[in-house]
């Protein structure tokens, strides 16, 4: 499983121009033994069992990106945000000072790092502190501005992070776990459960640009009627300093999370009250949680009057390059799933 997870989070695949993480998930689905399509927006749809009700089982592709707002003249590059951007930044992008990234222009991968003023300079050049903004840091990859269109960067070049997801202890450290420890978990489902032990008519959807506006899930849920969906999520986790059970109860090792609500919508009531009870009845610690500030694909398919749900693995460091899980969560969550799906 941990194999898997790490090639997954290493590829590149930023909201736009997932078509790599979706080359892989047709391969994988296809060895799975699954009828395998994608549509045209390049969401990856793949189908399992040809009896009972119709089931959506539903993670994306897109990891976070910047992209290239401006070539500066002396080569650096500044940066936009990848999902909805606003002028400041307050701290949500503090972390990324000092990080390695991956300009993905047209001529290929051109290795940069993100840099500020730091060290001995910042206290004659910076003023006192204040709300970040996005002219106070750039990225740097030692070519100029010529070079730099040379090799294919303009405006809206993708930038990624460069990061190697390792696995500390039982943890499991890296990008885009958010959310491709989600697909991982899905290739299981469809390798442990065999068709015929299926009690549903099984669709995997792999969806694109989910981090900007849910687009994969809204086409899913235009195109096809389901009658349920269950989305897959890297969940929030407060037991770091300065969070704390009281804002989010949600621990790693604790298992999987049964979301109730987030910003968007409250999922369907019945649908996640089978899921609870299939827990149970399977001996599956799993956790229950209220996220504010998030949204999934879930919530497009509930506006697509499809019944949706919403399980994830908690997480810390949500939408960094260091986004940190306990695999032992990740298990737990294969084995409530492949239980759901032959109920």
């Amino acid at each position: 499983m941990y194999q898997l997870i790490k090639e997954l989070t290493e590829m590149s695949g930023p909201v736009g121009q997932e078509g790599l993480v979706l080359d892989r998930m047709e391969a994988l689905w296809r060895e799975a033994g699954a009828r395998v399509e994608r549509t045209r927006i390049g969401n990856v749809l793949a189908r399992i069992g040809a009896t009972g009700p119709k089931l959506l089982l539903a993670a994306h592709a897109d990891e976070l990106c910047y992209l290239v707002r401006a070539i500066d003249p002396r080569g650096f590059l500044w940066l936009a945000g990848g999902q909805a951007w606003q002028r400041t930044t307050s701290q949500r992008h503090s972390f990324a000072f000092g990080q390695r990234v991956r300009v993905l222009a047209r001529s290929g991968m051109i290795p940069g790092v993100i840099g500020g003023v730091t060290g001995h300079l910042a206290a004659q050049a910076l003023p006192e502190p204040r709300e970040m903004d996005w002219y106070d840091f750039w990225v740097d990859t030692g070519l100029s501005a010529s070079e730099l269109r040379a090799q294919g960067v303009t405006p809206g070049t993708r930038v990624i992070w460069e990061a190697t997801t390792a696995r500390f202890g039982p943890h499991v450290v890296g990008k885009a776990l958010d959310d491709r420890a989600c697909l991982a978990i899905l290739t299981e489902v469809i390798r442990r459960v065999p068709a015929e032990e299926m009690k549903w008519q099984l669709t995997l959807a792999c969806t694109v640009q989910e981090e900007i506006g849910l687009v994969g899930a809204y086409a899913t849920g235009n195109r096809e009627a389901f009658d349920a969906a269950i989305v897959l999520e890297i969940g929030l986790a407060g037991d770091i300093p300065g969070v704390g059970e009281s804002m989010m109860p949600a621990r790693l090792g604790d298992g999987p999370i049964l979301v109730h609500k987030d910003a968007q919508v409250h999922y369907d009531y019945a649908l996640t009250a089978a899921l609870e009870q299939t827990a149970a009845e399977n001996h599956i610690p799993i956790q229950h949680a209220v996220f504010g500030s998030f949204g999934s694909d879930g919530g497009a398919l509930m506006r697509s009057d499809i019944p949706s749900a919403l399980v994830a693995f908690p997480a810390r460091y949500t939408h960094t390059p260091f986004e940190t899980a306990h695999l032992g969560d990740i298990e737990d969550l294969v084995a409530w799933l492949c239980a759901f799906v032959r109920r």
